[in-house]
Parts: structure tokens; C-alpha cells; sequence
């Protein structure tokens, strides 16, 4: 079966990744040989809306399954997510078996899914310990994008679909990225998935690899990782409300698109841990830190006055929507990470409380500065 997610793109980065190689370009179309046997070809068509396309496309995959010895629906379904993110949340239990779950279980899955998407979207936006009604729109908005896949055996897996294909990235004159919106906004899909990979990770650590209870210091630093009640309250629908044993979450990268720095690809959750998990659930709602603002973004100016102990930064980023300059004082340690990220042309990542008035210059009370890890485009890695 030709899912809608395949095009001409998903086509030429599935062959160029398989050892094929282009050997003729046409105006519709292109032939690829096989480098490891110049006798295999197929005709790779350039317009999805054209009437053959389908046919053409099933072609191709019979071929390249052929060659590669595999079901042509593997072959389909792996051109087919080239620019997706694939999130895979497992839940393993010995009640589980022939491919099905407990209707208790299998709810607090699919809950589950909702909910850590919703969570690291919010934390994406603002970082806050407990978000109840105040959870951003753009966070549901995001939830609602998201796909589900078909459930596979191997205990019982759902997975959750997202996109990476990317804007392209303009540059001023002197190299420093431009920033617009709509490439931004290509990008936030991306920059959730990170978010709930490090916020998971932190979950992890703090509740299921120590040999102590975090404390409540431990539990407020982990806010900064995108840790929150709700992102909590998701992993117990699994492991608390669903009863299951052991709930894992695994991170698959789309193929194309490039991957984004230091992050752990699979993080486990055990039901011998619920406890302390419900205790860090309970503490956060309670928590009544501020919230803090995630800006993302380019150092456009850097300026630093003789015996000063800070220096300024300006920030291009956007803000509800739209393009803005934020302002901000970095002690002189973070300044000179800074100047290293602005000489590397790097996006950098802010968190802090955002004074952004309408109609005049917007600033920041900065509490954490680094380079923005989520998304290495194709531009830093050439």
C-alpha cells in the first residue's frame, strides 16, 4: 500500500541511503541503478500529483524489496518515514501476550501518549513545575498534529508520529542565520521530542536510578530539563493506573533529517518505582515556582564595557507568532560561551522570566543560556 506520506523527496533520501545512485534525470522523472548491481534500476517519478504516480511507485518498491530481500510493506513503510520522528511507547507485562493488552492498561496507554506530548509541548513553551488549566494552547494544538501508527507486537507498542522535515534556513551577510517564522515553526515538532527525551531522561534518573528519594531540590532542578506533574502523571497511567510493569519510550529519528546532540534514545520506567514517582508528582503540583519563558534563537549583538562583570546580549527569536529582539546580561563565564556559539553561528536556547511589552524593547531575567541541541540543521552539519 502508497501511504500519503510518500513524494519524490522520501523516494530519493530512502534509495541515496540504500546504495542507490542517481543515473539520469528527466523533467518527470529519474532512473536509479543499484551500485551493487548496475543491472537493477528503477524510474523514480518527480511529480506525486501525476495520474502514474502510484503504479510507478509500487514498481519501484517490488524492485527495491527484491533486491534487499524484504516484504515490499517494509520497504513502503520505511520510504515512507525519511522526514517522520517515530516515538515508540511500550508496555511490557507478563498479561500481555498475543499482540493484546487489558482494555485498563491499553487506556493508560493511549492516555499516556496524549499526555507526554501535551506536557513537553507546554514545557517547550514555558517551564513550569505544575501547569493545571494554564497549559499553553499551542501545546493541545500540537497534540492534535500528531499521529498515531498502527499498534505492533513486541509486548504492545504504540506509536506516535511526528514531522521532521524542516524550513530552509536563510543568512544574513555576514552568515548568521535569519530567523522566520514560518521555519520556526517547522522546527517545534522537532524541539517537543527533544524536550521529552531530556525531561524523561531526568525523570529517570531522579526516580528510578538512585538509591535515595530526590529531594525536594533535586525534584525543583529537574524543572529546568522540562520535568513537570503532568509529564509524571503520564508515565503513571502506565505504570500506576494501568498496572503494567515496565513502560519504555523509544526515540527513532527520522533518517533524513538530521539528529539532534546527546540524546538518549531509550528511557524505562518500572511499576517498583511508582511510588517515588507519585511522591515527585505530588511535590511539583505543590510547587509554586514562576513560570519561565523559552525563547530559541541568534545572537545578533554582543556588547561588553571595560570592569563590568556582565555583558549584554541581544537575541533575535520569535514571540507569539511574530520576530523580536529580547535583550539580556550574561556574567562573564556564560558571555564568553555565548561569543563562541555567536562565532559558530549557532542557535542558542534561553529560559527565564520574559518581560516582552507590546511596542517597546522586550528583555529577559535569564536563569539558564546554552546552545539550542535540538536542532542541528543541514547548513552546521555541512
Amino acid at each position: 500500500m502508497i501511504t500519503s506520506d510518500v513524494g519524490p523527496e522520501e523516494l530519493a533520501s530512502y534509495l541515496s541511503r540504500s546504495g542507490w545512485v542517481r543515473a539520469r534525470s528527466g523533467a518527470i522523472a529519474e532512473l536509479w541503478q543499484a551500485r551493487d548491481d548496475i543491472g537493477s534500476s528503477v524510474l523514480v517519478p518527480r511529480f506525486s500529483q501525476a495520474e502514474d504516480f502510484r503504479k510507478t511507485v509500487e514498481i519501484l518498491t517490488a524492485e527495491v524489496a527484491r533486491l534487499e530481500r524484504r516484504a515490499p510493506e517494509e520497504v513502503i513503510r520505511d520510504i515512507s518515514r525519511q522526514f517522520l520522528d517515530v516515538t515508540d511507547l511500550r508496555a511490557q507485562d507478563d498479561d500481555i501476550n498475543e499482540g493484546t493488552i487489558s482494555l485498563q492498561a491499553g487506556l493508560g496507554l493511549f492516555n499516556a501518549a496524549n499526555h507526554l506530548m501535551v506536557s513537553a509541548a507546554a514545557a517547550t513553551i514555558h517551564r513550569q513545575g505544575y501547569y493545571g488549566t494554564s497549559i499553553p494552547k499551542a501545546a493541545h494544538a500540537h497534540a492534535r498534529r500528531l499521529r498515531l501508527g498502527q499498534t505492533r507486537p513486541g509486548s504492545y507498542v504504540l506509536p506516535v508520529i511526528s514531522s521532521a522535515r524542516f524550513g530552509s534556513t536563510p543568512r544574513y551577510e555576514d552568515g548568521i542565520p535569519r530567523l522566520q517564522v514560518e521555519s520556526e515553526d517547522s522546527y517545534f515538532d522537532r524541539r517537543v521530542l527533544a524536550t521529552l527525551s531530556r525531561s524523561l531522561e531526568t525523570l529517570a534518573e531522579i526516580t528510578m536510578r538512585r538509591d535515595r528519594t530526590p529531594t525536594r531540590s533535586d525534584i525543583l532542578d529537574a524543572v529546568d530539563e522540562g520535568v513537570s506533574s503532568e509529564l509524571c502523571a503520564a508515565v503513571l497511567d502506565v505504570i500506576g493506573k494501568g498496572k503494567v510493569d515496565v513502560f519504555d519510550i523509544a526515540f527513532n529519528w527520522a533518517p533524513a533529517s538530521p539528529v539532534p546532540e546527546d540524546l538518549t534514545r531509550r528511557i524505562v520506567f518500572s511499576s517498583e518505582n511508582a511510588e517515588i514517582l507519585t511522591g515527585v508528582r505530588d511535590e511539583l503540583k505543590e510547587s509554586d515556582e514562576p513560570s519561565e519563558s523559552v525563547l530559541y534563537g541568534v545572537i545578533r549583538r554582543m556588547s561588553l564595557k571595560a570592569n563590568e562583570e556582565s555583558g549584554h546580549v541581544t537575541l533575535e527569536t520569535v514571540i507569539g507568532g511574530r520576530k523580536r529582539s529580547v535583550g539580556f546580561d550574561l556574567d562573564l563565564l556564560t558571555y564568553r560561551r555565548a561569543a563562541r556559539y555567536h562565532g559558530e553561528r549557532r542557535r542558542v536556547v534561553v529560559t527565564g522570566i520574559l518581560d516582552a511589552p507590546s511596542g517597546r524593547p522586550a528583555k529577559m531575567q535569564v536563569s539558564t543560556f546554552g546552545p539550542d541541541r535540538s536542532i542541528v540543521t543541514l547548513d552546521e552539519l555541512g
